[in-house]
């Protein structure tokens, strides 16, 4: 596979692992670890950047200036770098063993060789100065002149377009392991709730509790009033049951849960009304509050069939 072609499926995998710690239930427990959130959005980033500066390093022309040379040689080794601690740092948040290949160590030690202590390298107990030979660089790579003992150098070719491609590979089973394990996570928290939905807590009285409540409004007799106010709890108890629900699917995001707080809000207004309480609403008021428990409740039913769908999704594939 080409470069450009590595480069397509290691975004797209970085997508996944996007869509999984922005989505709501998710994210809320990620976050309750700000250092390990922070790893992650971090890890991420510097992924991406290195990725577009390899990208850019690729498809643009080498250039002829040897200052622009170096820029480019120490540049791209520096994203390859960048690129194996952000991979390792973003495993270990999702507490996945991150064991790089001896490809990648190679490619690790390369860099630390060319660019990274080149003047003083200690490795495997030998110590090294090394050079990089200017007139042998080129887009795809170049020379390293090493000196370990008094009067023995070693020419050590730097293949960069064959460690860029070898490194892109090993990112992509690094990055499959990782959303390999998110898509089971998530696979797992929607089978606990198989056999329940969100949207049969809205049980198909739901309309006729609103018409009671409706009745009691306009009625001035004590009996229909009373049974509209029966009939506003029933709405607050089943309201009540839902966003429970939504907690435990970890669903609730501050977004509903500020509409739901609303609503609330007027189904205690009509309690207060239909019960007697509060006696400085009028009957307009009254009307306004359950003209808005309606519409509003039309928005929370597809609320709940959009979860629902969302949860029966991931079982299909999973079958």
């Amino acid at each position: 596979m080409s470069i450009q072609g590595l480069i397509k499926n290691i975004n797209q995998l970085i997508k996944s692992v996007r869509n999984h710690i922005n989505t709501h239930r998710y994210q809320a427990i990620l976050l309750e670890n700000s250092n390990n959130w922070n790893q992650i959005c971090s890890s991420l980033d510097v992924v991406g950047d290195s990725l577009l500066a390899i990208q850019s390093y690729h498809e643009r022309t080498y250039p002829e200036d040897f200052g622009l040379k170096y820029i480019y040689t120490y540049g791209v080794l520096q994203a390859l770098f960048l690129m194996q601690d952000a991979t390792r740092h973003l495993s270990e948040a999702f507490a996945i063993t991150y064991r790089p290949s001896q490809a990648l160590l190679e490619i690790r030690n390369m860099r630390n060789a060319a660019i990274g202590h080149p003047t003083k390298q200690d490795h495997k107990g030998q110590r090294y100065y090394n050079y990089i030979s200017r007139i042998s660089m080129t887009k795809n790579g170049f020379d390293l002149l090493r000196h370990s003992r008094p009067g023995q150098y070693d020419v050590v070719k730097v293949e960069l377009i064959v460690a860029i491609t070898d490194q892109l590979k090993e990112l992509i089973d690094s990055f499959q392991k990782i959303v390999s394990k998110l898509e089971e996570t998530d696979q797992m928290h929607k089978e606990k709730f198989q056999n329940s939905s969100l949207e049969s807590i809205f049980h198909s009285a739901m309309g006729y509790l609103f018409e009671k409540i409706g009745q009691g409004i306009h009625s001035y007799s004590y009996g229909d009033r009373e049974f509209g106010h029966r009939n506003v709890l029933s709405v607050r108890d089943t309201y009540e049951k839902f966003k429970v629900a939504l907690k435990n699917r970890n669903e609730l995001n501050s977004y509903t849960e500020y509409d739901l707080n609303e609503f609330f809000h007027a189904l205690n207004k009509l309690d207060g009304y239909l019960s007697g309480v509060d006696h400085s609403m009028e009957e307009a008021d009254a009307r306004i509050y359950l003209s808005y428990l309606r519409h509003e409740h039309d928005h929370f039913v597809q609320i709940a069939k959009e979860i629902d769908e969302d949860y029966r999704a991931i079982m299909r594939d999973s079958s």
